[in-house]
């Protein structure tokens, strides 16, 4: 993501934070309870003009004033219950007109206002993303037709109707009436031509329409009886065709509604299909769906809304329905349990929703292809940059690490914690179990994971999130291990990468083959050290050592080293590679005189995993001194794989494994 792009993002994200009752200068003295918003949009010349019924509880007495925020290109008219406004820039002054409220008392406003919301537009990945008022025409001739939607995510809901701005003041419901002409637009859907009304769609329950005007008009009455903060709602209309799955699990069921521009309904058919897949997925990582009394729906927009979507409550805005974009609809689909109906307590907390929302698409894989396949995405989101999850500083946020890495943190409390705590700490969450609050924090998601992990024994993690939240990087390691009659002395090193400031501390995995096939594996626990040696005991003999086989540390692993003896060693290992790993660089010493072989082993390609298969092999003989080699993998851009590379001399055996990316952005 370009600097400045993260730094206009972040004027959008986070500056204004306002958390009501919670502002030091009072002036945030309020919470708001209820909004009802009551749209006249004009399609052909978009713009607003309505009002919003407020209701709000003072959070101590003698209330006499509120602050609304709203975006510039709006204006307002008049106020009912209040005696008197002022307005400097996007902050609104309400001076309540009647007595002061006393504390926990209700109150409510009307703010009639109009106008045409000012967007933004940044640059997300080349594409210029739009917030704010959207508007796509499609079409030509009598096939024209138009969108007209409302939308700003992230934490620029006031940008077209007055609100609370922030991630801190969430009402406990929200309607949203939408009146619009009725009109309709010509449409091929399955070769025929058909006319299709426009639609308003918006958050929640479509409770009914009322024809106006004397059939000119036509009001779509949208309720939402959920928490919500103002940023999670929007607003759409065109001549969307409703496709709709019913999705049923043990004890209830909701509708999947589709809100398709209707010359698509073709393509979206293979997202379509796998919705209730992707719902019993979600569910089962995280929980019920949390709004499974009014339903999900996904909208499609037709227009570039980055690399992962749009979230909105109940609802997600994609780009189209294609099926490279379903990715879209599973990470913004995770955000109704973490985004939505758990929301980040302070914007330092971000990163466990973002986090969460891309763990989400490789737990969708493993759903449908197992392990190997979500061990892939994993590897199309490594993050192998500076920077900490949890900021001191917010110019230093990056979208980019928050989902990256914050996802390989997730992946590795999994490990961590094995899968049956970590399910649960997730669904525990989700469902309020240890705690009634929808806002979650750092500290209090570490509590809870210590919680669940603790079942047989006390867990303490506040070593990993002080490594891997509040810190920075990643463990470099090189591994040696030699046999003995009880088992194996393992060696494991440290290095750390130009401007880290600690080693790291965590639990590793050592998988042994035996000779007769089977696996064994033990767990040690690494320190923060550059050089720990760690005897392991096994009362059986072993053809294999493997380090963290499955990856359930974030890492560079630059060889494992089995030593066969101490008469003729191999010194000065270094093997880098480039190019997505397709091209490898080797060097090393040898003091003594010997024969050395170098095999390139195929272990995986794309998503199958194969028989072990030598594609190359080299022998070198009579080295003595440096030697340096370079080679490339036979693996197209657009293909993976899993390789083994192993140079094998006299007295050791180095091996690596690599681990070969597609050179695109994402995994299709």
């Amino acid at each position: 993501m370009p600097n400045l792009l993260k730094l206009a993002l972040l004027a959008l994200l986070f500056l204004p934070l306002h958390l009501s009752a919670q502002d030091s200068d009072g002036l945030y003295n309020v919470n708001m309870k209820f909004y009802h918003l009551d749209l006249d949009i004009d399609i052909d010349k978009p713009q607003i003009k309505g009002s919003v019924y407020i209701e709000f509880v003072a959070v101590k007495d003698q209330i006499d004033e509120l602050y609304l925020d709203l975006g510039e290109g709006m204006k307002i008219s008049k106020i009912d219950g209040a005696s008197a406004f002022e307005r400097e820039g996007e902050e609104i002054l309400v001076k309540l007109s009647g007595r002061p409220l006393r504390k926990e008392e209700r109150g409510k406003i009307t703010v009639h206002y109009e106008g045409v919301p000012q967007n933004e537009q940044l640059d997300v990945d080349g594409e210029t993303v739009t917030k704010g008022l959207l508007v796509k025409n499609r079409g030509k001739d009598k096939f024209q037709s138009r969108l007209v939607a409302l939308a700003a995510y992230p934490q620029a809901g006031y940008r077209w109707f007055p609100c609370r701005r922030g991630i801190g003041d969430k009402v406990d419901s929200v309607y949203v009436d939408v009146t619009i002409p009725v009109r309709f637009s010509t449409a091929m859907v399955q070769e025929k031509e058909r006319k299709i009304p426009y639609t308003a769609v918006s958050n929640g329950v479509l409770e009914g329409t009322e024809i106006l005007e004397d059939g000119k008009k036509r009001k779509f009455k949208w309720r939402h009886r959920h928490r919500i903060a103002p940023h999670h709602l929007t607003v759409a209309v065109s001549n969307f065709a409703k496709m709709e799955v019913e999705y049923k699990a043990k004890g209830y069921s909701f509708p999947i509604n589709f809100y398709i521009f209707p010359e698509h309904l073709e393509e979206a058919n293979a997202t379509i299909n796998r919705s209730k897949e992707i719902m019993a997925c979600l569910s089962r990582t995280f929980g019920p769906y949390p709004y499974r009394d009014e339903g999900f729906s996904v909208i499609e927009l037709g227009l570039p809304l980055g690399l992962d979507g749009m979230p909105t409550q109940t609802a997600v805005l994609v780009e189209d329905l294609k099926s490279f974009h379903m990715y879209q609809v599973v990470h913004q689909a995770a955000n109704m349990w973490f985004g939505n109906h758990i929301s980040p307590e302070a914007w330092q907390d971000a990163w466990i929703t973002e986090a969460l929302a891309t763990y989400a698409e490789a737990t969708w894989q493993e759903y449908k292809r197992g392990l190997n396949v979500y061990q892939i995405i994993l590897d199309q989101k490594e993050y192998y940059e500076g920077g900490k999850l949890y900021l001191d500083n917010i110019n230093e946020y990056s979208q980019e690490r928050l989902s990256k890495k914050g996802m390989y943190v997730i992946h590795m409390l999994r490990g961590m914690m094995g899968d049956e705590y970590f399910y649960e700490t997730l669904k525990g969450i989700t469902e309020l179990k240890r705690g009634k609050s929808t806002y979650l924090s750092t500290q209090r998601f570490r509590e809870i994971c210590e919680y669940y992990a603790s079942e047989n024994e006390p867990k303490d993690f506040k070593y990993f999130f002080d490594q891997w939240v509040f810190g920075e990087y990643y463990p470099t390691y090189k591994v040696e291990y030699e046999k003995n009659r009880s088992g194996v002395n393992l060696r494991v090193l440290q290095e750390k990468v130009e401007g880290q400031k600690q080693f790291f501390e965590m639990p590793a995995r050592i998988r042994f083959t035996l000779e007769d096939g089977s696996t064994i594996e033990k767990v040690v626990q690494l320190k923060a050290l550059a050089d720990q040696t760690i005897e392991i005991e096994l009362d059986k003999d072993f053809n294999q050592l493997e380090f963290d086989p499955f990856n359930w540390i974030f890492k560079d692993l630059q060889y494992s080293r089995e030593i066969l003896s101490g008469r003729s060693p191999i010194e000065n290992m270094s093997i880098k590679t480039s190019q997505g790993r397709r091209k490898i660089a080797l060097s090393f010493d040898s003091p003594k005189k010997q024969n050395i072989e170098i095999q390139l082993i195929q272990k995986a390609n794309g998503v199958d995993i194969l028989e072990d298969k030598i594609l190359q092999s080299q022998e070198i003989k009579k080295v003595k001194g440096k030697k340096e080699l370079s080679f490339k993998l036979p693996v197209p851009p657009k293909s993976r794989g899993v390789f083994e590379l192993k140079i094998i001399g006299k007295s050791d055996i180095f091996s690596k494994t690599i681990r070969v990316t597609q050179l695109e952005k994402r995994f299709k």
